[in-house]
This record gives C-alpha cells, structure tokens and sequence, in this order.
C-alpha cells in the first residue's frame, strides 16, 4: 500500500491530512462487517504461499514475513469469530503479536543480508535452547528420554546456549542494544523508527496477557455506593472494538515494512488484483473511527462531565 494507514491516536490537522475521526461509540456490529470484507480482500491481496526450503536458508527473514501476515490474517478472523459469539475483547491479546511483527520485521528488513542472518539465526537458537532446557528442568531426564531426547544430546544443547550467548553478549557490544541477553522490545522499536507506535500499544497489550493491577482494576465497574460487576457490555464491546481496529490497522503497517521482500517470502496477489480493489473495504473501516486505547468512562469522564455517586 502507497499511502500509510496513521495508526496514532487522532491529532489536530496538518497541511497534509485530514485526522480520521474517532469513534465513541463502539457501533460493533459495524465494525465487524467491516473487518470481514477487508479480510475477503486481504487474503487474495496478499495471499500467503509455500517458500522454498532454500530461499529460507538464504533469508531467514522470509520465513518471518511469510509466518506473521498468516498468522495476522488468522488472528483477524479469529477476532471476528469471537466477537460474534460476545467474545471480542479477549482478542486484544492478538494485538500484541501483530504489534511485534510490525516492529521486530522494521528493524529486520533493512538490515543488510549477512547481518540479518547472523542475528536472526542467534535469536533463533536462543529461544530454542531456553524452551528445550526449560522443559529438561521442569521434567527432568528421565522424562526427557521417554520423548526421545538422549542426556548426551541435552547436555550439547546445554553447551550450545551458553556459546549463543557469548555471541549475542559480543552483538550486544556492537549494537549497543538496551537490555540483558536479547535486546529489548522498546530498543527494537526505536531502532525500526516505530517507537510512538510502541509506547502507545506496547504496555496495554502486555496487560492482556499478564497479571496487571491496573488492568484488573479497569475490569471493574459500578458505582461507590452499589455493587461492581466485571462483565461490563458496553466495555466489552469498546475492547473488541479496539482489537478489530488495531489489528487491520498493523496488518498493513505489516505490508508496508515487509514490501522489499514480499514477493521472496511467497506472498503473492490474485491475477488482476490491485491495492485499488482494498480501497472500499479500506475506506469503510477509516469511516468508522479509530477506537481510543483508554475509554473515557473508566475515568468517570462523560460529555456532561465527572460521573458523581448517586
């Protein structure tokens, strides 16, 4: 896609754009429909295929883009399917990986050839031999052997993580990245130019997916002199409102950093089909609004202002 998608918070106007609105409403129903036909398009757009074994080997980076937008189509549909059965707003989960995509493939994709690989392959076997000897340590061996892994073949994987990370500590001091043995998240993100897009998702996507106070506490609803109830409607449709929004909004910053490499990696377009044919479908969803991250109500904010105790 030519034009960017402004995945940000709604600003006041420039010279150059017109801000989409923002959608206070949460009209879900909507917004369903709408996600459905740009997913119609989206999958022959850009129809994910097979690669060849030794295009992988040559681009590890191939394998990345090819497994992100399928696995970002599926968690599309998946969002719509939860949505429907009053279940939507447990599909802010999937807004974290696609969030990661759009980061972690920034920073991958203009890195030059022979450095790209040498990263992504440590990376690669860093968090392979962690799982592996995470699952030796819960189990133990004797375990182990029952699913076919000889102790002379974890103790080489043993071996193996502690020379991936002598590695990645001497990656560490040429990339002067922030964190322990990987680089961080947020480092990823201002490395690949998306860090306002970070700070805005980043944080509130990880409430979804681990324990969080605060997030614990937006789930409750009531007022100080009755009864809080954790099932709130209208709140449950604003999150599966905000992951339906966020997660064609990413799809296609997904489309616009893998670009380069798109057509290696065996995404390819049904004959005859354009970026033209997504504008509807594009344009149907910008009409609906951007879905703020923090509703206003869980500030006891209205349009008539504080929300009182009756």
């Amino acid at each position: 896609m030519n034009d960017p998608i402004d995945n940000r918070p709604t600003k006041p106007a420039d010279a150059t754009r017109t801000p989409e609105p923002v959608d206070r409403d949460d009209r879900l129903a909507d917004r369903i429909e709408a996600v459905e036909g740009f997913i119609e398009i989206a999958e022959r757009l850009v129809a994910v295929g097979d690669l060849k074994w030794t295009d992988v080997e040559a681009d590890y980076r191939l394998l990345a883009i090819n497994v992100a937008l399928r696995r970002q189509l599926e968690s599309l549909t998946a969002a719509v399917v939860l949505a429907r059965q009053d279940l939507g707003h447990l599909a802010v989960s999937f807004v974290r990986a696609s969030l990661e995509d759009v980061i972690y493939l920034g920073f991958f994709v203009p890195l030059a050839l022979e450095e790209s690989q040498k990263l992504f392959l440590l990376l690669g076997n860093w968090d392979a031999t962690r799982s592996l000897l995470a699952q030796r340590a819960y189990i133990g061996d004797e375990v182990m052997k029952t699913l076919w892994y000889p102790e002379d073949f974890l103790d080489a994987v043993q071996l193996k993580r502690d020379d991936v990370r002598t590695e990645l500590k001497a990656l560490q001091k040429h990339y002067k990245w922030s964190g322990g043995d990987l680089p961080s998240a947020a480092w990823i993100a201002e490395k690949a130019g998306k860090k306002e897009l970070y700070n805005y998702l980043h944080a509130a996507t990880s409430r979804s997916l681990h324990f969080s106070a605060g997030e614990i506490m937006r789930r409750g609803w009531g007022n100080p002199s009755g009864k809080m109830i954790t099932d709130k409607p209208e709140f449950r449709a604003h999150l599966a409102s905000f992951a339906l929004d966020q997660l064609w909004r990413l799809h296609v910053e997904t489309w616009q950093v893998t670009s380069p490499l798109m057509e290696a990696a065996a995404i390819t377009s049904d004959d005859g089909l354009s970026s033209v044919d997504m504008e509807p479908a594009l344009n149907r969803l910008v009409a609906l609004g951007k879905v703020p991250l923090v509703h206003a109500h869980e500030w006891n904010l209205t349009p008539e202002g504080p929300l009182r105790p009756k």
